[in-house]
């Protein structure tokens, strides 16, 4: 990624691209934190990172979440956002890490019990999973001053799927390894 990074801050953007950056900040008022990538570029990065896909070209390579947050200061803002974002990207995990169990259950490879227990057990490890979850990627930051006085910052933020599922799975058999759930010898098998 690092290299294609590079090539990307060479490369002319697209003209869509371009003006979709030229909308958010002279319609919308939106600007780029000093010493930001461009606009532009912050908006190519993240059509990238969302159009990522696996080998099978269905499974996406990133998850991602973002979130805006009103606050009186810069810093406070982005904070704010971050964390909004993080939360939106566990809550992205969690929907992905469903669909695979409701998929192993509508085909007869896991009882609605057992499927039930999983969907529970991941419900309850958000904190968990948020705590484990490390640096996301930061992929657009943007802010504006409103007529308040107050600053909306933007934030989009991006996470390995592979490392994510990873952690679900790992806060998920620690989770019902507590409890002692039989069901966790089959946990390895489901979330592949």
């Amino acid at each position: 990624m690092m290299g294609l990074n590079k090539k990307l801050q060479s490369e002319k953007v697209e003209k869509g691209i371009r003006k979709q950056a030229k909308d958010m900040m002279q319609k919308e008022g939106w600007k780029v934190a000093p010493g930001g990538l461009p606009l532009e570029q912050q908006i190519e990065r993240s059509t990238l990172y969302q159009n990522s896909f696996e080998d099978d070209m269905v499974t996406p390579k990133f998850v991602w979440g973002d979130a805006s947050a009103t606050a009186e200061f810069y810093d406070a803002g982005k904070m704010q956002a971050l964390a909004l974002a993080r939360e939106n990207l566990i809550g992205s995990i969690e929907t992905n890490i469903t669909q695979l169990v409701e998929i192993n259950r509508s085909n007869k490879q896991l009882n609605s019990k057992d499927a039930a227990s999983v969907a529970k057990t991941l419900s309850a490890s958000k904190s968990f999973i948020t705590q484990k979850l490390g640096q996301t990627i930061p992929v657009i930051e943007v802010y504006r001053e409103l007529p308040n006085g107050n600053v909306q910052v933007r934030v989009q933020t991006f996470y390995s799927m592979d490392k994510a599922r990873e952690i679900a799975k790992q806060v998920i058999r620690e989770q019902m390894e507590q409890s002692g759930d039989e069901f966790l010898g089959k946990l390895d098998d489901l979330l592949d």
